[in-house]
């Protein structure tokens, strides 16, 4: 099936919109902007002011796969989330490192930084992979995620990671790189990114065994 490029042209950009007012109503361990937007729409002519509250973490992150070519196994994670404390199975959920970008840094810095935080792991730069950038919820949060596949070398991983300054509690395992995938696929992994990162490899992975 032919794709029509056209399709997935821009029709407007940031300057078909505009921010009446903005204020922040919260800020505790995130916080919270108050938005009034009026914008172009497709038909012609333009919105109504609309009001529109945007969870804010103030930063973007990073979210890194490792996997090792030589076995076919990539390197999970475990913790509990809050979020996810109404989750049918348990709030303990099952995905790929993560974390936020802080000021000044870079997203490769990040996921290095993240990579030793989270899962005691160490790895070159050029071992980095870009998936894409996404963003999880943009209907009601600005956050954009940068998902990475990092090579590593995986036969001598630790068992429990995290940083005690940040309350980080993390197990840490490996599997094949099949058996994740069919965790996705049964819905055992329903964390966004990690979503991606595994589909990406399981569509690719000659990229990375090479």
């Amino acid at each position: 099936m032919c794709v029509d490029d056209e399709n997935f042209k821009p029709r407007f950009n940031k300057d078909n919109v505009t921010i009446h007012s903005k204020e922040r109503v919260y800020k505790g361990f995130f916080a919270i902007d108050m938005y009034e937007v009026s914008y172009d729409t497709f038909k012609g002519g333009r919105t109504k002011v609309l009001k529109r509250e945007i969870f804010e973490r103030d930063a973007n992150a990073v979210a890194i796969l490792p996997y090792d070519k030589n076995t076919d196994e990539v390197v999970l994670i475990e913790q509990f989330r809050p979020g996810a404390l109404n989750d049918s199975t348990s709030p303990w959920l099952i995905e790929i490192v993560a974390g936020m970008i802080d000021e000044g840094e870079s997203e490769i810095d990040a996921c290095l930084r993240e990579l030793k935080e989270e899962a005691l792991m160490q790895i070159n730069k050029d071992d980095l992979h870009l998936v894409n950038r996404v963003y999880p919820s943009p209907g009601g949060t600005s956050e954009q995620v940068s998902v990475f596949i990092a090579s590593v070398d995986c036969s001598h991983i630790q068992s429990y990671g995290g940083l005690e300054s940040e309350s980080e509690d993390i197990r840490i395992f490996k599997v094949k790189a099949d058996l994740a995938f069919e965790m996705v696929k049964k819905m055992r992994i329903c964390n966004c990114a990690s979503i991606v990162a595994l589909n990406y490899l399981q569509h690719y992975k000659s990229e990375f065994t090479k």
